[in-house]
């Protein structure tokens, strides 16, 4: 079966930059008895738009162009389920669309809809129904198609079109899903994305043609490169991240999607382990689970990535974190914790075992550490940014860094060149385009390479501007 390309215009609309608030309803639009949309401005509200085309269409490169024509008036066919059904024998598959769009839209203050808003009222919408043909884009290749973007700014009252008629196969719902979320959102000003910051495929995000991994696909937390079939630079500059572009237009609402769970499987409660145990932990989540951190009596020890995203999504997976080999012996209590890419948490049912003999006072344990009860622990951090410190988890973000003359202090990550990454009257340094620190804009050290301890990895901080050497203090 030949693939059909996801296609947004190159042509921008035709009307004046949109307010800049933009309307939270978002209407999914089966067309009942059929959809009447005249060619011009686009006003959702007068089922107006800038897309169809009584002309010549040309496709390629990710967009369409109409060439000729004037002012006309088209029809586009009924939503259809896979059996080819309308009404309401086809309400099943159109309620499990609905659903998915909601589920994909629901981390922010989005309401869709699949009934007009009443009165008049703005909005933006996502017309799900009919063939390419119906607008003047028969041949085209083109499974949906959305205005382009005016640079960054989000759009009021702009439709967009899946062509659902012509999806079919197992996974058409989520097919249609994928495709409305990814027109309906360039309404938002979200770009297509090609790759993460890693160069690893986004094929989970729904900005993306790629379709190298399956299942229901969301707005990702995650820095994107744009582009369509390879990579290009981003029309609005640097990353796309789409989950944040949408949280930051409609601020952030509670997800209605299954949250991540988890269960340790190993070691079993009341065992004895050693250097190099390893805990073995299985999780799942309807988003997929983005890490899994091991917690031993109350601290981060270490963190491992979420399994990678196969043709059917990202299934329940079996997960090993090692005990790190600066663990000291002791009680320990172990949870583990999942995350998804929003940061959805679920925790494990706590099990306790014991690691060489409980300790009997703090001179065994880790620097900053206390012993009770056999066990070595640290109190909860207190310190914030600036704050003097001289062991890492005593900081709230884990970050201990120190400069040339010894002066230590807690510090956070941030991203080196983008803006507001520190609080105010801190600047961001390390290589340029990665992560660095938090440093005193008032700080005036010289600096050389710098070593990041506690996980084992070398971070060599370039400071720029301020010559301050940091080093992440060991545990």
């Amino acid at each position: 079966m030949k693939r059909l390309l996801l296609l947004a215009v190159l042509v921008m609309p035709t009307w004046a930059a949109a307010d800049p608030l933009v309307s939270p309803y978002l209407y999914l639009n089966r067309c009942s008895g059929g959809c009447t949309v005249r060619s011009g401005f686009d006003d959702a509200r007068t089922m107006s738009s800038s897309i169809p085309c009584s002309g010549t269409v040309t496709c390629g490169g990710g967009g369409c162009s109409c060439d000729g024509g004037g002012a006309a008036t088209f029809t586009i066919e009924e939503f259809r389920d896979s059996a080819g059904n309308i009404g309401a024998a086809a309400d099943p598959e159109w309620n499990a669309i609905v659903q998915c769009v909601r589920e994909v839209y629901s981390p922010y203050n989005v309401m869709v809809v699949d009934q007009l808003p009443p009165g008049g009222l703005s909005h933006n919408q996502g017309i799900i129904a009919g063939r390419p043909a119906n607008i003047g884009y028969g041949g085209a290749g083109v499974g949906g198609i959305a205005p382009g973007s005016l640079g960054c700014n989000p759009q009021d009252n702009v439709i967009s079109f899946t062509f659902a008629n012509i999806y079919s196969g197992s996974n058409r719902v989520l097919s249609i899903c994928a495709v409305a979320a990814q027109e309906t959102a360039h309404a938002y000003g979200l770009d297509h994305a090609y790759e993460w910051a890693d160069h690893t495929s986004a094929c989970t995000d729904p900005m993306t043609y790629r379709t190298d991994c399956g299942g229901q696909k969301f707005f990702r937390n995650a820095n994107a490169i744009c582009g369509e079939f390879g990579p290009r630079t981003c029309k609005c500059g640097g990353f796309q991240n789409s989950h944040l572009k949408l949280e930051s237009i409609f601020g952030a609402a509670t997800p209605i999607t299954r949250p991540p769970s988890v269960a340790v499987m190993a070691p079993t409660d009341g065992a004895q382990v050693s250097n190099g145990a390893i805990v073995t932990a299985t999780a799942s989540a309807q988003r997929g689970i983005a890490r899994m951190d091991l917690w031993l009596n109350n601290y981060k020890w270490a963190t491992v990535k979420g399994a990678p995203f196969g043709p059917s999504g990202q299934l329940e997976s079996q997960y090993s974190l090692p005990f790190p080999a600066d663990v000291p012996d002791g009680v320990i209590d172990i949870v583990v914790k999942a995350y998804d890419d929003i940061e959805v948490e679920a925790d494990s049912t706590q099990i306790t075992v014991t690691k060489g003999a409980p300790c009997t006072s703090a001179s065994t344990c880790a620097d900053g550490q206390k012993c009770e009860q056999g066990r070595c622990f640290w109190d909860a951090p207190t310190g914030e940014l600036g704050d003097a410190c001289t062991y890492p988890q005593f900081c709230v973000s884990g970050h201990c860094v120190e400069t040339t003359d010894g002066d230590q202090f807690c510090s956070q990550e941030c991203i080196v060149g983008v803006a507001d990454s520190c609080p105010m009257g801190y600047t961001c340094d390390g290589p340029a385009v990665s992560n660095g620190f938090c440093v005193s804009e008032d700080a005036k050290k010289p600096c050389t390479d710098c070593s990041s301890g506690g996980d084992g990895r070398l971070l060599l901080v370039l400071v720029l501007g301020v010559g301050l050497l940091l080093r992440r203090r060991r545990r």
